[in-house]
């Protein structure tokens, strides 16, 4: 009579051999040309491809950092920028405005950004999961998710412990305050 096969392990895989990297080593690792043709982050020590941006994702994008260059200074406003979030984790944002001007340095950090803005035409999940408590844990003052399925930019502030103390839902055309500034502007 057979008997079910026995595994020695209840662990599907040993997790002791996945290479982590710091955030040295990633940069390292770009600067010799590893990620030319793919757009990749580093989450908590490990690399994660993204997928390109799609075409309602770009126009998104471009209607977004031209209505902030309406009310911000162009020097303070960034469209698709990476972040280093600390020694293990480097995440692109698709828009951002800074506290001050920086130059031309590579990456931004936590605190040279006032806002980070992520399009989620199919990154819902992930922008309001993973990517606000990285934003909230780094210290980034103020996150939106621009949420196209549902026509609402939901609107996180004043990160405490790990993640947003303040959440709030603005649907699309109304007017959302931008940070650092006195004004407003729609999305839709």
């Amino acid at each position: 009579m057979n008997r079910p096969a026995t595994t020695l392990s209840a662990t599907p895989f040993d997790t002791s051999f996945t290479a982590r990297f710091t955030t040295a080593e990633f940069l390292r690792m770009m600067e010799s040309g590893a990620f030319d043709d793919m757009k990749m982050e580093l989450v908590q020590g490990e690399l994660e491809r993204m997928n390109p941006p799609h075409n309602a994702h770009a126009g998104r994008q471009a209607r977004i950092v031209i209505r902030l260059a309406k009310v911000v200074s162009e020097e303070l406003i960034r469209g698709e920028v990476g972040l280093d979030l600390g020694d293990d984790t480097v995440m692109a944002c698709d828009a951002a405005i800074l506290d001050r001007p920086v130059g031309d340095i590579g990456l931004l950090h936590a605190d040279d950004v006032a806002l980070v803005i992520e399009i989620a035409e199919s990154t819902i999940v992930r922008d309001l999961g993973l990517k606000r408590l990285a934003y909230a844990r780094a210290g980034i003052a103020a996150y939106w998710v621009i949420d196209g399925e549902r026509s609402v930019v939901h609107v996180f502030g004043e990160p405490v412990a790990g993640d947003y103390a303040l959440v709030g839902t603005i649907r699309f055309g109304e007017p959302i305050a931008v940070p650092g500034t006195d004004a407003t502007i729609v999305i839709d």
